[in-house]
């Protein structure tokens, strides 16, 4: 009997050990998978990694620069301004600028290279950007139009500033130097970039701006670039404060840009143009997809639920443009409150009738930004079975309930962004100050 005791004793000596050498096994794996999430990132959640030993998330950011170059309008003359430049191409600089084609023929450029103090001349030339409308002054009309200026030269180094002047302008010293964006020659990331040009109305109400970023933040935009022109600096430093946090809840960018554009009252498709111009140059290689809006538009996506799922279903099914012009409606605000969503925050839930005798003058473009700056390009427009643009503006004359279509594919976002981490912040929590008593503008 003994002996049956003895070797049933060996036999759970041997499976023990087995179990504890397969255990240890096991053990060493999991802690090396560990390992590598604590260094590299938890699989399919971008940029965050956990610390394994403490439990405390960390988030890291790529920062994309879009800073840079810092712009200004700069005076050229009394009549041509520039703003921008940037290094794109191969021997060229590309410079944003504005003004009358008069002046702007009798124009040259100058080029500063890294570790040199003398300048050396370039070849000046010039494009029109598309879409500009004639501006009246006061005084005397102006053709004026937004520019693509280009300067090309021949040596073989890295371009750092460049000096746009008149040619019968011999005091240099009066002429602004304009620090140069030298851009990656590959794109670095798939990421969604919006540009916002500064608001029509100014003030504009701070809930208007929440929301706009609200939405779009839900629909999948990973970078905003605003133009700031009446934005108040509490606003800007809260966004900025979110954007440039380590909490993996805040996955955008948050850039302003300054905009001191120099001459009031210019049509506002004219300095869309020209914001989106600069906006293409400054993301270039940088994200993959970019479009420009106002705060007062909303791109509305009735089947997907981002607008990367959008573009990459197109490249599936070989529908791949440089750019894909979006489909337009207006909504009049002043325009009775849906009783459809009567508990509403943001006014894009309240007003869901379009008028469709509105015609769409002010084409807004989805730009794949590592294909668009060649002079070709090929547009694709998306059916409004898929996504529409739709803008909110105050509308002239009187209503007509006739021409008014409902539409209300907007309330499919509603409860995302109730649930959404900005809403809690700033609304729910209400920690941008907002005035209560107007929360329902």
């Amino acid at each position: 009997m003994r002996k049956y005791y003895q070797a049933a004793l060996v036999v759970i000596a041997v499976v023990s050990l087995v179990s504890l050498l397969f255990y240890r096994h096991e053990y060493n794996k999991l802690r090396y998978v560990l390992e590598v999430f604590n260094y590299f990132g938890k699989p399919n959640q971008k940029n965050v990694e956990t610390n394994c030993t403490n439990n405390v998330p960390i988030f890291t950011k790529f920062n994309m620069n879009f800073e840079e170059p810092l712009s200004s309008w700069q005076r050229l003359d009394n009549e041509v301004y520039v703003y921008s430049a940037y290094n794109i191409r191969e021997k060229e600089i590309q410079a944003i600028g504005f003004g009358s084609p008069n002046n702007i023929k009798d124009m040259q450029c100058a080029v500063f290279f890294e570790n040199e103090i003398k300048p050396i001349l370039g070849s000046f030339s010039y494009l029109s950007i598309n879409n500009s409308f004639n501006v009246t002054n006061t005084d005397r009309s102006f053709n004026y139009k937004g520019y693509h200026f280009y300067c090309s030269y021949i040596k073989n180094k890295i371009p750092v500033g460049i000096m746009i002047f008149t040619k019968s302008n011999t005091n240099l010293n009066d002429v602004p130097i304009l620090p140069i964006k030298s851009q990656p020659h590959s794109l670095n990331n798939s990421n969604m970039g919006m540009c916002v040009t500064p608001p029509s109305t100014k003030p504009m109400h701070p809930l208007h701006m929440i929301g706009f970023i609200n939405f779009h933040d839900i629909i999948g935009v990973d970078n905003f670039i605003v133009y700031d022109f009446g934005i108040s600096n509490e606003f800007n430093s809260n966004f900025k404060e979110l954007s440039q946090s380590q909490n993996p809840y805040w996955t955008f960018t948050y850039t302003v840009i300054p905009w001191n554009f120099p001459f009031p009252g210019i049509h506002p498709t004219i300095m869309k143009d020209l914001i989106q111009a600069d906006c293409l140059y400054r993301t270039y290689n940088k994200i993959m997809y970019v479009t420009t809006l106002s705060w007062e538009e909303y791109i509305v996506l009735r089947y997907h639920h981002s607008l990367i799922d959008l573009m990459a279903d197109f490249k599936k099914s070989r529908l791949k443009a440089d750019r894909y012009k979006l489909k337009t409606q207006t909504f009049c605000i002043q325009q009775a409150d849906s009783t459809v969503a009567k508990n509403a925050t943001f006014m894009i839930f309240k007003k869901l009738h379009f008028d469709s005798s509105i015609p769409d003058n002010q084409p807004i473009y989805i730009y794949n930004t590592h294909e668009i700056l060649r002079k070709n390009i090929y547009t694709r427009d998306i059916g409004k079975d898929l996504v529409t643009l739709n803008r909110y503006k105050y509308c002239l004359g009187s209503l007509n309930a006739e021409t008014y279509t409902e539409d209300s594919s907007v309330l499919r976002f509603t409860e995302d962004i109730q649930n959404s981490q900005i809403f809690r912040k700033f609304i729910t929590e209400n920690r941008l100050l907002l005035d209560n008593n107007n929360l329902q503008v």
